[in-house]
This record gives structure tokens, C-alpha cells and sequence, in this order.
């Protein structure tokens, strides 16, 4: 990613290149990683899954990429997706509305993020 910063006098600063990671490989890091963290960033953690997955540009990408991934990536995610927004959806409801900008969320949002991503993280074919 480019980044440009512009100064109010008017003076652009040279671009800077950065790195970013993918959506779908934030997606299963943070997967992965919500029942290890302190509760505060479990719940920013989980937001971020659902935002992430539903957002209109981000979403098809992270969806789209999760759906390639390889056979033990896709069954970790998979295993986690299941947990936290279908078998634990209430729980994750919770912890989500615990912050401020998680207060729009409903139990419809986070079970329909979870199959969403259970439907791309299911697909039979995969890559190594």
C-alpha cells in the first residue's frame, strides 16, 4: 500500500510503502487467536471478524481468500469460526457489545458472519 501525506502549508511529503496484511489472513490470525488474548482485545479481536467478513469491500476479499486456503488453515479456521459464531454466538454477542462501536451488533450479524465464513472455509478444493 502507498501512502501520501500531505502538510497543511501544501508540501506533500515522498510517498511511503508499507505492508498490510490480506483480509482473509487477518481474518484467521484473529480467529485463531481470540481465546488467548486478555478480554479486551477478544472483543475488538471478534469485532474486527465481523466486520472484517461483512464489510462490501473487504469481505468478498477476506471470504474469497479464506476459501483458497490450504487443508489444515482452513480446518483451524473452521474450527474457530464454528465456535465463536455459531455454537457460542451469544457469548461473542456479548463480549462485542461490550464496546462502544459494537453496540449496532445483533445475533443475527455475528451468525451471519459465521456462516458466511464456515461457507468459504467448507469449500472442498484446496491448496497445500
Amino acid at each position: 500500500m502507498r501512502i501520501r501525506v500531505k502538510r497543511t502549508a501544501g508540501i506533500t511529503d515522498p510517498d511511503v510503502v508499507v505492508r498490510v496484511a490480506q483480509p482473509g489472513a487477518l481474518v484467521a490470525m484473529k480467529l485463531q487467536s481470540v481465546m488467548n488474548r486478555p478480554v479486551a482485545k477478544e472483543r475488538t479481536d471478534l469485532l474486527d471478524i465481523v466486520q472484517l467478513t461483512l464489510d462490501r469491500r473487504a469481505g468478498p476479499t477476506a471470504r474469497g481468500q479464506l476459501s483458497e486456503a490450504g487443508d489444515q488453515l482452513a480446518a483451524d479456521a473452521r474450527l474457530h469460526a464454528r465456535r465463536w459464531f455459531i455454537e457460542r454466538r451469544e457469548q461473542t454477542l456479548r463480549l462485542i457489545q461490550g464496546l462502544p462501536e459494537g453496540a449496532d451488533v445483533d445475533l443475527d450479524t455475528v451468525q451471519l458472519a459465521g456462516e458466511l465464513l464456515l461457507a468459504e472455509l467448507n469449500r472442498p478444493t484446496r491448496r497445500p
